[in-house]
């Protein structure tokens, strides 16, 4: 958010509609609350704040309104379905770049991409399972993986070629179409 101005007359509004005394100390904290979201998203926010609201908005709800929490099994659930799609289509010939990196460290606990590919229709099922619990922790950690390496890069890298090709990347198209529908939905 850079409109200042806008902020203080929205902040004002919610305290008047809320009943709420803002001190300068309170307005300086929302304010860096806010900053993260554009001026059309912030106002939004507010407007939302006020018509869905009973009482004066902490920071956290604020910041709710605007970016809704996903719980992280429904985190899980759908980043296994680009999993499950990628198996399917892209198989462990080639390597796979997710885009949702989190996905890279849970299949490489579970032992890989090529092994992954590999499991028969029995194992599959138990596959999900254990992805989608492992999914929550490794989403707590950093340092994933840029992509898994496919057959064809594993076999080519131990030869000792540098010449492979690019990874097959998955789940982008769903983010740029996510981006683009929150896009229109804008006022």
């Amino acid at each position: 958010m850079k409109d200042h101005e806008m902020f203080k007359n929205y902040m004002t509004l919610m305290g008047e509609i809320f009943n709420k005394e803002l001190s300068k100390v309170m307005m300086e904290f929302y304010w860096n609350v806010m900053k993260e979201f554009s001026d059309e998203e912030a106002e939004d926010i507010f407007k939302r704040a006020c018509s869905d609201l009973t009482f004066f908005p902490k920071p956290a709800e604020l910041k709710n309104i605007g970016r809704p929490k996903v719980d992280d099994s429904c985190k899980a659930s759908l980043a296994w379905t680009e999993v499950d799609n990628a198996v399917r289509t892209v198989g462990n010939y080639a390597s796979v770049q997710f885009s949702d990196p989190v996905i890279h460290s849970v299949i490489q606990a579970m032992g890989g991409w090529s092994t992954l590919c590999q499991c028969t229709n029995d194992e599959w099922k138990w596959k999900r399972v254990e992805f989608e619990k492992l999914y929550p922790t490794m989403a707590k950690r950093g340092g994933h993986d840029l992509y898994l390496l496919g057959d064809a890069e594993q076999s080519q890298r131990i030869r000792g070629s540098e010449d492979f090709d690019e990874p097959k990347r998955v789940g982008y198209l769903r983010e740029q179409a996510k981006q683009l529908l929150e896009e229109e939905n804008k006022p």
